[in-house]
């Protein structure tokens, strides 16, 4: 009897197991079918005018051996995009930050491509690749002085700075800063004196002003050492007024300033910008106003679609398949071990 029952458990236990296998071995999980292009790197994405390119595609390995995800970048230039910065009251600028219609104490020059200049007392020759942007100053002897923009440059006795090169050559801006002397009704820019450089390039004067008891700062003359008041000596002030409205060049771009108060300048200007996003599996990405989701169905490729809802329902389906596999696993487990039970207890001896 003992046996006889426990062959209708094993008979039992071999088809739950068998059947829950069978399943597990068959069953396919929902398939992500998103509308939408599968793009590899490099491939572009055309949206009401704007064009995005997939940069980079990428495969992150698990942590401690788990499951790998695809991660990606994808780029796209806007031709007309909105800037927007502020100036506070008291703000410096340099030349090369600022240039403004009317203003005297900014200086430029371009040394054009093979145009000989002096260079540590010596002619040298400049060379430009324009398109990486870097140019060099070349003596007879050969000796190269690479040169980038923002770099120091001496030319005619003057301390520049590089702030282009191009095709053309290399443009040199030199001059005094201006501060920002802001009004409810205007902006004013007023020029910023170095006084220290003015004196050293004036070998009938001291290099540095000397402080009397009354507190103000004297210009020591060197052929008799009589002085004059530092505030004659200087030259009057460049100012430049500006109001809502008018246009400056800031940080090389052409800007509008969009508002004046006592407290601040704003300025706004539109220029190219490079966007981008990161892509990962089930992310949202904005594009054009519209929502996409992002899908990889492979490691070389993603797909970024509109469909983010038909993605949640899939995915939600996905879910319940692996939740229903793993149900029928379970069966499969725990059959295989009732039935190996029920075979090792049948077969134990029976004390009369």
């Amino acid at each position: 009897m003992q046996r006889r029952v426990a062959t209708i458990y094993l008979v039992f236990f071999l088809v739950m197991g068998a059947s829950a296998y069978s399943i597990v071995g068959v069953a396919q999980p929902p398939e992500m079918e998103l509308p939408g292009e599968q793009l590899a790197v490099g491939d572009t994405l055309s949206l009401e005018g704007e064009t995005y390119t997939v940069s980079s595609l990428d495969i992150e390995e698990g942590d401690h051996g788990g499951e790998a995800t695809a991660t990606g970048e994808l780029v796209w230039t806007s031709e007309a995009a909105q800037f927007n910065d502020q100036l506070a009251n008291g703000t410096e600028l340099s030349p090369v930050q600022l240039a403004v219609d009317g203003q005297q104490a900014r200086h430029t020059a371009t040394i054009a491509p093979d145009e000989t200049v002096r260079y540590e007392e010596r002619p040298a020759q400049l060379r430009v690749t324009a398109a990486e942007e870097t140019a060099a100053l070349v003596n007879e002897t050969g000796v190269r002085a690479e040169l980038s923009v923002g770099d120091s440059l001496s030319y005619e006795g003057n301390t520049t700075t590089v702030a282009e090169i191009s095709e053309r050559g290399a443009r040199l801006v030199w001059g005094d800063d201006y501060r920002l002397a802001a009004s409810s009704e205007s902006a004013r820019f007023v020029q910023v004196f170095d006084v220290s450089a003015r004196l050293a390039a004036d070998p009938a004067v001291e290099e540095e002003p000397v402080t009397r008891a009354d507190g103000q700062q004297y210009v020591v003359y060197q052929a008799n050492g009589s002085t004059v008041p530092l505030t004659r000596y200087l030259p009057a002030r460049d100012t430049v007024d500006l109001q809502e409205g008018d246009r400056l060049r800031y940080e090389g771009e052409r800007a509008r300033i969009s508002d004046v108060t006592a407290e601040a300048v704003s300025l706004s200007w539109t220029a190219p910008r490079t966007d981008s996003a990161e892509l990962e599996e089930g992310a949202n990405v904005t594009l054009e106003s519209t929502v996409h989701v992002v899908h990889f169905p492979d490691a070389e490729h993603v797909v970024i679609s509109p469909a983010v809802e038909e993605y949640l329902e899939t995915t939600e389906r996905q879910a319940q398949f692996q939740q229903r596999m793993s149900g029928f696993w379970g069966i499969t487990i725990v059959s295989g071990v009732a039935t190996i039970l029920i075979v090792a207890l049948a077969f134990m001896p029976i004390k009369d």
